[in-house]
């Protein structure tokens, strides 16, 4: 997910608004939080106290999203967004209940993602970055369906992204659909060869059809070729265990794919 990029945009959304003189501004919020954001919190407080409108509330949520209150920062961007008396335009209140989304997510709370992230499309179509957030908060709740829609829709509007058809082939493998979610694979891995995702994917995907050299394969790159990725430990795992269930060895010697296969 992309980590408090959408925080930062709201920022950057507030810095043309009209402001009194002797307020910071969305950029001085930006550096004060990057440099010390616990006192980065206190002035955005006194900041929203000294008439800072909206743009200090969403400088006080940013901080307290960078020292980890991810949560405290969800609720008062909801309040935030859900106060009609302030007079902001409808793009920026729909941003505002998308940011509470994406925080949700990061506090592994999907059902008050959704809900939060349904009150944004009920104000504005969804972006891509709104769609890939709802197919997390669907996803995190065990709704394949759901992700799947949104996922569709987000490969319909980004027909170059990678990562959205790793996504995608993901919520298909879980909803069953494996010779759809090998498909979404290898469509990722056409994208971006080495993606790290696309490669897990197309190895789960092949391992749920019994595809042993198959699911090796592409485990085997993901390790060879990113070995850092959080991704590498789960495909060693599963690597591990086709090797104890293979009832021949040779089927797990096929040849790994370099940085740079066709």
């Amino acid at each position: 997910m992309r980590r408090r990029a959408i925080g930062l945009a709201l920022l950057a959304l507030l810095a043309a608004a009209p402001a009194r003189a002797e307020i910071r501004s969305s950029e001085e919020c930006e550096a004060a939080i990057a440099a010390d954001p616990r006192t980065a919190r206190e002035d955005a407080a006194q900041w929203s106290r000294s008439d800072g409108g909206v743009e200090a509330r969403v400088c006080e949520a940013a901080a307290l999203e960078a020292l980890g209150a991810t949560a405290t920062a969800a609720q008062l961007l909801t309040g935030l967004a859900e106060n009609t008396s302030r007079a902001m335009p409808v793009e920026l209140r729909a941003a505002l209940f998308e940011d509470a989304g994406r925080l949700w997510l990061l506090e592994q709370q999907p059902g008050l993602a959704r809900q939060t992230l349904a009150r944004a499309d009920a104000l504005t179509p969804a972006a891509p970055a709104r769609l890939e957030l709802s197919a997390r908060a669907a996803a995190g709740e065990g709704d394949w369906p759901a992700a799947l829609r949104a996922l569709d829709a987000l490969v319909a509007a980004e027909p170059q992204n990678a990562g959205a058809f790793a996504l995608r082939a993901a919520a298909l493998r879980r909803d069953k659909q494996l010779v759809a979610a090998a498909e979404s694979a290898e469509t990722a891995l056409s994208l971006s060869p080495d993606l790290p995702a696309g490669l897990f994917e197309a190895g789960a995907a092949a391992a749920e059809r019994g595809d042993v050299a198959g699911a090796s394969e592409a485990w085997q790159t993901l390790i060879l070729v990113h070995p850092e990725d959080p991704l590498a430990p789960m495909a060693q795992r599963n690597l591990q265990r086709l090797v104890e269930d293979a009832p021949e060895p040779s089927e797990l010697r096929p040849r790994p794919r370099g940085p740079h296969r066709p």
